[in-house]
């Protein structure tokens, strides 16, 4: 009875030693989970300002253009504020990242570790050098030295290799086509206060407009925009 004890309070201290070597693998998509929840939050903050300012244009709503306009900014203000919350977020997490991967050099991965790759060809691998074998530990493959079974490089990620539980980079820049829509001169969405959106005297026969997110200059004969001026 006291053996058993012993030995299962061995077992429960020594756990945490072996799970650092024994890392579990990251959650498959979970940073493309956190995109779809970024761009979630910037679409229903964006269906928020678009219903607002309808709202607020239309006939004896008792809201000035000024009013308006204000609350646009503060629309705008939020928006860039989720977008680099989001931004420091990821900056954050890679820094982390960067120092696993540095880490990882002169980490101890034994033969008999779950971490070492047996079939490589089933990871599109090439065979290993000599005196060396593959394993995957954090979500990297990395070549392990067979005498000292310390890692000694990590393998580049490849274009044929899962990269669920890879950096998926930077986001894209913000979208900046021009809307395909018409935009007529008495239409709600024509900015008729320049000085509130700090904004210079359009060209001769233009005006401007906010269409899907973006300050638009737009042709008065076609009613067509026809150049990004800036998001807003």
């Amino acid at each position: 009875m006291i053996r058993t004890i012993i030995l299962a309070g061995f077992c429960f201290f020594a756990a945490p030693a072996w799970a650092q070597l024994e890392s579990l693998p990251r959650f498959e998509g979970l940073e493309k989970q956190f995109q779809m929840e970024e761009q979630r939050q910037a679409d229903q903050l964006e269906t928020t300002r678009q219903r607002e300012m309808m709202s607020s244009s239309l006939h004896g709503s008792g809201v000035s253009e000024a009013e308006r306009a204000l609350r646009g900014l503060d629309y705008a203000r939020a928006k860039d504020e989720l977008l680099l919350k989001a931004e420091q977020d990821r900056a954050r997490v890679q820094r982390e990242r960067d120092l696993a991967d540095a880490a990882l050099l002169n980490a101890r991965v034994p033969k008999t570790s779950t971490s070492v790759v047996t079939e490589p060809n089933a990871y599109l691998l090439p065979p290993a050098p000599q005196g060396q074998y593959y394993a995957r530990v954090g979500g990297r493959f990395v070549l392990v030295d067979a005498t000292s079974e310390l890692v000694t490089s990590l393998v580049p990620v490849q274009p044929t290799e899962s990269t669920a539980d890879v950096p998926l980079g930077p986001r894209p820049l913000p979208d900046m086509d021009l809307p395909v829509r018409r935009v007529s001169a008495t239409s709600a969405l024509v900015i008729r206060d320049l000085g509130a959106f700090s904004l210079q005297a359009p060209p001769q026969g233009q005006y401007y407009a906010r269409v899907d997110g973006k300050i638009v200059l737009v042709d008065a004969t076609t009613e067509l925009p026809v150049k990004v001026v800036r998001a807003g």
